[in-house]
C-alpha cells in the first residue's frame, strides 16, 4: 500500500465547474489526435472517460489499461492518472471526458447529502475500468449524459442530474449483486453495511460484534469474510481510512497536524506520523507541502466553462 515516487511529473489539473451546475464535458476527436507527453495528474472531482472510437492508453496510478470503443473509466477525486493515444487505425479517435461533482450536482435531489450507497467509488479496491462488453447499460447512460450536455433546452440540466443519479445507482447495484465484477471477486457487497459504518466513524475503533451484526453474519464469519475480501483485518482497514481522510484534510484545510491527527482518531502526533509514513512513504507535513507545491505550479484550466 506504500506509495512510491513516480518517474512521471504529477500535476493538479483544475477545471472550473459552475457552482450551480458542476459538470463539464470535453471531447477529443480527430483522425490523428494531438500527441501529448504523458504526465500524471489528479482532479478534485470525478472524471468519467468514454471511448467511442479508436483506442486510449491509460495510466491508473501506475497500472496500465487500454480503453477500446465502448469502454469506460470512472476515476474518483484525487486519483492520479494520465491518458495518451497510441497509433490509431483508420477512422481516428473520438473520446469524451465528463467531469462531475456528484455531491453538488445531485444536491437538489439530496439536500441532506448523498446516500452512502452512492459513495461506493470511495471504497478500497473498487474498479476504475468498466469494459463495454460487461457494462453496456451504463455505457448507454453515459452516452445520454453526453448528449444532454450538448443540449440547450430548459430540461437538459435536469436530465443530466437524473441520469447521473441513475448511473451511480446502477453501478452500486452491480457491485452489490455481482461480486465477480469486483477486483478480487470477493463478497464485498455483503460487507457494505460494515464498510459504510467504518467510513462514517473511522475515528472510532471498529467493534467487530456490531459490524458483524450490521451485516447479518456471525462475528467469526464476518472476520473471515473481511480478511478474505481485503486481506487485512477491520482494524487495519480503518487505519487506511484514517490516513485517506487525513490526506484529504491535509490538502483541503489549514488545520494543524495535531488537529488532523486527533480528528482522524490518532491519540498522538507521533503515532499519526509513524503510520502515515508507513503507508504514504512520507510524513504528513511533507505530503502537505508536496501537494501545495503541485497546486501552485501553473494549474491547467479548462478552455471553456459549462
Amino acid at each position: 500500500m506504500k506509495n512510491t515516487a513516480s518517474p512521471l511529473p504529477v500535476t493538479y489539473r483544475e477545471y472550473r465547474l459552475a457552482e450551480d451546475f458542476p459538470a463539464l464535458l470535453m471531447q477529443v476527436s480527430s483522425i490523428t489526435p494531438p500527441s501529448e507527453k504523458e504526465f500524471l495528474h489528479f482532479h478534485n472531482f470525478i472524471e468519467i472517460a468514454l471511448c467511442v472510437r479508436g483506442r486510449m492508453n491509460w495510466n491508473l496510478e501506475n497500472r496500465r489499461q487500454m480503453l477500446r470503443p465502448g469502454d469506460l473509466c470512472l476515476l474518483p477525486p484525487f486519483f492520479t492518472h494520465s491518458s495518451c493515444f497510441p497509433p490509431q487505425e483508420e477512422g481516428g479517435v473520438l473520446c469524451y471526458y465528463l467531469f462531475l461533482d456528484p455531491e453538488k450536482l445531485l444536491a437538489p435531489f439530496y439536500p441532506s447529502g448523498l446516500p452512502q450507497e452512492f459513495l461506493w467509488y470511495r471504497y478500497t479496491d473498487f474498479p476504475k475500468y468498466f469494459p463495454g462488453r460487461d457494462f453496456a447499460a451504463e455505457n448507454s447512460v453515459v452516452r445520454m449524459i453526453v448528449r444532454e450536455m450538448h443540449g440547450r433546452d430548459g430540461f437538459s440540466r435536469q436530465k443530466v442530474r437524473g441520469l447521473t443519479q441513475s448511473l451511480m445507482a446502477m453501478l452500486y447495484r452491480r457491485f452489490r449483486d455481482l461480486p465477480a465484477l469486483l477486483v478480487r471477486g470477493s463478497s464485498i457487497p455483503d460487507l457494505f453495511p460494515a464498510l459504510i459504518r467504518m467510513e462514517q466513524d473511522c475515528a472510532a475503533w471498529p467493534d467487530s460484534a456490531l459490524l458483524s451484526q450490521l451485516c447479518g453474519l456471525s462475528q467469526r464469519r464476518f472476520l473471515e469474510e473481511f480478511k478474505n475480501s481485503f486481506h487485512q483485518t477491520p482494524l487495519q482497514y480503518v487505519r487506511i481510512l484514517r490516513i485517506q481522510k487525513a490526506c484529504h484534510l491535509l490538502t483541503s484545510t489549514e488545520s494543524s497536524i495535531l488537529d488532523i491527527a486527533l480528528l482522524t482518531g490518532f491519540q498522538s502526533v507521533s503515532s499519526f506520523n509513524r503510520q502515515f509514513l508507513s503507508l504514504m512513504g512520507r510524513s504528513p507535513q511533507a505530503f502537505r507541502n508536496e501537494k501545495r507545491s503541485i497546486l501552485k505550479k501553473d494549474p491547467l484550466y479548462a478552455p471553456y466553462q459549462t
